[in-house]
């Protein structure tokens, strides 16, 4: 009897450890792990360095860039001045992105996080306990809690609403940072927080006065980062110097990575100036974005002689949307038949030919060049999320949705004359008349666009389009502003018209709501510079940043794209699937290229090299004449 109450004991114990690790298993399915990623697995997780870097890189030389206009600002999370670029090399992020995997995140600051695969309102980060500040003290979890509360309380407009759907930050020890959200269905929020520059809680405290954040200022901060301040000459340019005790040169991220001793920033008044600076070695890395001078210019002597390298390097990445952006907070812009008008009136074809010696291509989506870009007519997955959003949508619209889309095509002989005859028909219809050569609306009041631009540059680019606009009869102009005028007429949408751009990643989610979304129509220094607000949009991008599976998010972004593209809410202009680089030859980089960006962290100095071209009197990389 003994043996068999032993028994029974021991399976009721047995029975009830079941139980307990079912109840465990569905209650708690969280997990630790090092790289993390929103969807598979991280595809490097276990290398000892990425197979895009040299881990025997030496460390030295310099590298310079250049950059047009002026700066007055070390701080560029904020919606005041002009901030300086290159500001991320001061700072280290909790994890980083990897440039060969769409989202895919490995460790820096934080060398673990815990996360429910199952429930998105939390995330924890565990901080690495060697993650130390330049000025040698350790970044604790307190630091990130006062990152992201000042962030949200005092950063630029786009910034807070990024972030919006985190709750608290709440720091559970010195080294453990956990993160709650509002919402339990934004999978990518809780792997987008490991993004942020990381701040010093001592080093903005210690500043005085109220409000030092949002203060315009050039006073260095402390981060955790690759490089520190070296000098800057205020507006003109910027030197970063490597630092010889970062803690962190030794990730497997890391290994290969920020090889050269100095960076620079070099800013010029226009890009005629900037490249006579490049001609002479003032900066020694380029990238070209002006066809007619890369077809033309680029055959002065360090090129012929083989001192500078000039490449077309393609690219695996959607190429950004730039476009003619129609503010549509202004009443002219209100009526569809207007924005198709104004769309016809873009000659490419003519523009590609004459101006551009045929380099570019349309843009016929906002991810273009990617698997995310909308081809042909919608498939049945497409049509299941598309059906209960039609209704919402402008019936005009529906045709531009349901059928393969192509942008307006001229014959290129620059005379237009078909698609200008077509959209006077789409003006007079939209209740617009003539009175005389003038084009006037129902009170006789002129139809008046105006085009606001900071480079002189463009206005080459636009004219032909402004000059078919007076063709109709539209009051068109062209308005030139310098930098920082330009910059805050934009933060405040006062324009009727503007270029923007648009940069996409493989991995569309919570940004798409800064671009599209009508929660960020009207807030001030967003990106939605269109001012679109629409509710069948709004819907799309709620699916977008809450899905859990790869091919939901091609899906959605197909359908996105297509109502996007129906609202006529800019032209679309064109792009290149590729970069146009130039850069004296003192350069060497691994013989494998990371699939999604140029890769320059990974290259290094090369001084036999640099040796070699002083033999024909080369210029000093960085120096200022």
């Amino acid at each position: 009897m003994a043996g068999a109450a032993y028994t029974t004991k021991l399976k009721t114990l047995l029975l009830l450890l079941t139980v307990m690790a079912s109840a465990y298993a569905i209650a708690a399915p969280q997990t630790t792990s090092a790289a993390i990623t929103l969807f598979g697995q991280a595809a490097y997780g276990n290398l000892p360095h990425m197979p895009f870097a040299n881990p025997n890189a030496p460390k030295g030389g310099s590298i310079g860039y250049n950059r047009i206009g002026s700066f007055d600002s070390l701080n560029a999370l904020i919606n005041k001045g002009i901030p300086v670029d290159g500001t991320s090399l001061l700072f280290d992020t909790l994890t980083v992105g990897s440039p060969d995997e769409p989202f895919a995140r490995y460790p820096l600051l934080a060398d673990k996080v815990t996360r429910d695969p199952n429930d998105a309102s939390y995330i924890s980060y565990h901080l690495n306990p060697n993650a130390k500040f330049s000025n040698g003290k350790p970044v604790l979890a307190d630091d990130v809690v006062f990152t992201f509360t000042t962030i949200l309380k005092e950063g630029s407009p786009g910034l807070q609403m990024y972030f919006s759907d985190i709750a608290k930050v709440i720091a559970i020890n010195k080294h453990t940072v956990k993160f709650v959200f509002k919402r339990p269905d934004n999978y990518e929020i809780g792997l987008i927080v490991g993004e942020v520059p990381i701040l010093s809680r001592s080093d903005w405290q210690s500043r005085s006065g109220q409000n030092a954040f949002n203060r315009v200022n050039l006073t260095p901060p402390i981060g955790s980062g690759p490089y520190v301040v070296g000098s800057i000459s205020a507006g003109k340019a910027i030197h970063y110097q490597l630092r010889p005790d970062y803690w962190a040169r030794d990730l497997p991220i890391n290994k290969g990575r920020f090889n050269f001793a100095n960076q620079s920033y070099l800013y010029y008044l226009n890009e005629e100036v900037a490249f006579e600076g490049f001609k002479i070695g003032q900066y020694t890395f380029r990238e070209e974005h002006k066809a007619k001078r890369w077809e033309k210019n680029y055959q002065f002597n360090a090129i012929k002689n083989g001192q500078v390298i000039k490449t077309l390097l393609p690219h695996n990445n959607p190429v950004p949307m730039q476009a003619i952006v129609f503010n549509l907070r202004r009443a002219q812009f209100a009526n569809l038949q207007v924005r198709q008008a104004l769309t016809l009136a873009f000659d490419f074809e003519w523009m590609n030919k004459a101006l551009f010696n045929g380099s570019y291509q349309r843009l016929q989506s906002f991810f273009y060049n990617s698997e995310l870009a909308a081809t042909g007519s919608p498939n049945s997955a497409e049509m299941a999320i598309l059906k209960p959003l039609l209704p919402m949508i402008d019936p005009a619209m529906h045709p531009y949705i349901l059928k393969p889309w192509l942008s307006p095509r001229t014959d290129g002989s620059g005379f237009n004359r078909a698609n200008l005859l077509q959209a006077r028909q789409l003006l007079l219809g939209a209740g617009y008349r003539y009175q005389g050569t003038q084009l006037v609306d129902g009170q006789g009041q002129p139809l008046k666009i105006q085009t606001l631009i900071a480079n002189e540059s463009l206005e080459r680019v636009m004219l032909p389009w402004v000059k078919n606009l007076r063709k109709l009869g539209i009051d068109a102009s062209i308005r030139v502003a310098d930098k920082p005028q330009y910059i805050e007429r934009v933060r405040q949408f006062d324009y009727d018209v503007i270029v923007d751009g648009f940069a996409q990643s493989l991995s569309p989610g919570n940004e798409q709501v800064g671009y599209w979304g009508s929660v960020s129509a009207n807030q001030p220094g967003s990106s939605n510079s269109a001012g679109i607000s629409s509710k069948a949009i709004d819907s799309l991008l709620t699916q977008l940043v809450t899905t859990k599976a790869r091919n939901d998010v091609i899906t959605l972004t197909h359908t996105l794209d297509r109502v996007l593209r129906a609202g006529f809410y800019m032209v679309p202009m064109y792009g290149l699937s590729g970069d146009r680089l130039a850069y004296w030859d003192y350069f060497a980089k691994p013989a494998v290229k990371p699939k999604y960006t140029i890769g320059v962290d990974y290259w290094w100095y090369d001084s036999r090299k640099a040796s070699a071209m002083g033999k024909h009197s080369a210029p000093a990389p960085n120096s200022r004449e």
